[in-house]
């Protein structure tokens, strides 16, 4: 019997108040694991083309991943997928805490959404019970008071929630999905489709068991990853203690500290991922004043640091981790100013603090625990959020906008209370407001007088606090992946991080390369594969980036199936192009998921790090899509490429 999932999944029209249970077979599994293969596949033998995300025909899914709630490490997270209203293409966001593991328990593994009620609902799904429930009370509540209202009326029971606030109802394309009070699936805009749907909340429990084929094995893999993962090196608690005075010698010299996954861990398990502030924004990782600055010049190593290890861990009451976590890189802090005083939140992360930390030239964190607080308990995406700001904030310095557009707002870098007021009128969508809350791509169009050269983003996403000048391998992911403007899937550095060569077929992709760009890319290739079984898997980035992990192994001592690496990695590889089927299928261009010119560095900085730096993306894109089997001109997989994968059939070809 094999193991590692229900069988089945479920699908809720809201409209109607129907649901369906499908059982797709073992080959289904086979062939897209979990998470967000299981996602597209549904999709796309689900919905029609070209259907507007926003309207009642188009689908929202929860997937579990294959290998969440069978003991394995790193296994607690889940996607949520769908068309993106921000991007027109494929979207999807992954989350951690604990609801990945509850979807299994109730009974399915996963659960997907059609129709919009007429009012607001929420759904409870109890071992396979699935009730569609009145949200009256709920709508206009933000995310931890919507979580504690469900728990209330569930009687107590230990469910697990996912919800959106107020930037979700209100359709905000920036918005997302939170579990766990504050753990939200950020990108792509899916709170947005949520809310479209009339979807408030969906909240699980179940008292199931998932299958797995050898636990024995499952319990040895483990035994022998913890033992390595828990080893701490001199050398890299040394480099931790120091890291402040390497970051300014790296940030004039240009030599860079070798990246190794015991260095991140030591890194993670000390401070999170804000340990890495002041590193990233002095070497020039983290964009600076809306791309357009230069860390150790523009913001400092004074400022960076107030946001960044000791100074983040002051604030915190105590580590946590997600399901089946053992880094445990988050944190409970108790706020100590602003409008939640005296209350508790969730430690702001590295994206977060890079967001409205150096993009905004900020440096009060008080002001960033508000700002992360706000976010998290209206359900927008930080990033989206801080990008967005900047790009507000470069129009009023160059005279496109002004008091007048923003309602009485004197923007300006650095303005912390500035700032606060108009995050607050983003989400709530109000005044000027309601002219950003879908980011900056269409805040650009409906302000006009040139603001669009100010605009940073791929495709509508604004990018992530990690800079493709620096990384050219973000510049690929950027604009050429299924999700645009995304940070978590490859790039250069995490394809030496993830220790790929394992692969005998990654190890002959690199090898048969031509050249030191043909040869990055075949690695850059190869570890979007593998992140591809990371994210079907349900595992953590921040395990493949912190240990090698034994993916393989866990996948087949969970399922029962015994097949090779390689089998695994031409999995990743349909999934992939899978995913990027879709955006060809609805008609993307690759025009639409131009990346910015500034990520470019068009024109290039003229100090600095990264001076001089430019990203030859069109040369990276023609080489990228030859290594995937991926068309230039269609954006999407070639025939040849979807009928080798054995997915043809979802194309009509």
């Amino acid at each position: 019997m094999p193991g590692g999932f229900t069988g089945k999944y479920c699908v809720v029209d809201l409209t109607q108040g129907t649901t369906e249970i499908i059982e797709p077979g073992e080959d289904f599994y086979r062939k897209f694991l979990g998470g967000y293969g299981l996602g597209a596949a549904v999709i796309m033998q689900r919905q029609q083309p070209g259907i507007d995300p926003l309207s009642p025909a188009s689908h929202l899914g929860f997937c579990a991943g294959l290998l969440t709630g069978s003991g394995a490490y790193f296994s607690g997270r889940f996607m949520v997928v769908g068309k993106s209203p921000l991007t027109g293409g494929w979207g999807d966001a992954n989350a951690g805490g604990f609801f990945s593991r509850e979807i299994k328990r109730a009974g399915f593994d996963a659960v997907f959404f059609t129709g919009a009620a007429e009012k607001p609902v929420w759904v409870y799904i109890e071992d396979g019970k699935i009730e569609i429930r009145d949200a009256a009370a709920l709508w206009g509540k933000d995310i931890p008071e919507t979580e504690a209202l469900i728990k209330e009326a569930l009687g107590g029971k230990k469910a697990q929630v996912a919800a959106i606030g107020i930037s979700g109802e209100k359709r905000s394309l920036i918005s997302g999905i939170a579990t766990d009070g504050a753990r939200i699936a950020a990108r792509s805009g899916l709170g947005a489709v949520m809310g479209s749907k009339n979807l408030k909340a969906v909240a699980l429990r179940g008292r199931g068991t998932v299958p797995v084929a050898r636990p024995d094995e499952v319990k040895a893999i483990n035994d022998g990853f913890i033992r390595s993962f828990k080893k701490s090196k001199l050398t890299d608690r040394l480099t931790v203690r120091h890291m402040g005075s390497l970051s300014k010698i790296i940030a004039r010299t240009g030599v860079p500290v070798p990246a190794q996954p015991s260095l991140i861990r030591e890194i993670y398990r000390e401070y999170g991922t804000s340990g890495l502030t002041v590193y990233s924004a002095m070497t020039g990782d983290m964009p600076i004043r809306n791309w357009d600055g230069v860390g150790y010049l523009d913001y400092a190593y004074e400022n960076a640091k107030q946001s960044s290890d000791e100074n983040v861990k002051r604030y915190q009451k105590r580590r946590y981790a997600c399901q089946a976590c053992p880094l445990g890189c988050g944190g409970i802090i108790d706020i100590e100013k602003g409008r939640y005083k005296g209350t508790q939140g969730h430690k702001p992360e590295y994206e977060t603090i890079g967001a409205f930390g150096g993009m905004l030239l900020q440096n009060d964190f008080d002001a960033i625990v508000e700002l992360n607080e706000m976010c998290n308990r209206a359900g927008i995406d930080t990033i989206s959020l801080g990008g967005t700001i900047a790009f507000a904030i470069e129009c009023f310095e160059k005279g496109i906008i002004d008091e007048t557009t923003t309602g009485g707002i004197r923007l300006g870098w650095g303005r912390t209370q500035e700032i606060i007021a108009l995050a607050g009128r983003i989400i709530a969508r109000e005044g000027f407001g309601d002219v950003l809350a879908d980011g900056v791509k269409r805040a650009a169009e409906r302000i006009g007088n040139g603001s669009e050269q100010f605009a940073v983003h791929a495709g509508g996403q604004e990018l992530p606090m990690h800079d493709s000048r620096l990384d050219a391998g973000f510049a690929i992911a950027y604009a050429c992946e299924p999700t645009p403007g995304r940070h978590t899937i490859s790039c250069y550095l995490y394809a030496g991080l993830f220790g790929i060569r394992r692969f005998p077929a990654a190890r002959g992709m690199i090898d048969a390369a031509k050249g030191r760009t043909g040869k990055d890319v075949a690695r850059y290739s190869a570890a979007s594969f593998y992140m591809q079984l990371v994210n079907c898997g349900g595992l953590c980035m921040f395990g493949a980036i912190t240990s090698t992990l034994p993916v393989v192994e866990y996948l087949n001592a969970v399922t029962g199936w015994d097949l090779s690496p390689d089998a695994y990695l031409l999995t990743g590889e349909r999934i992939l192009s899978l995913r990027k089927g879709f955006n060809m299928r609805e008609g993307v261009k690759p025009q639409d998921h131009r990346l910015s010119a500034r990520a470019l560095g068009k024109p290039a900085l003229a100090r600095g790090p990264l001076k001089g730096a430019t990203v030859d993306i069109e040369a990276l894109r023609e080489t990228f899509f030859k290594t995937v089997g991926w068309d230039t001109q269609t954006e999407g997989p070639t025939r040849a490429t979807l009928a080798t994968l054995g997915i043809d059939h979802f194309f009509g070809t």
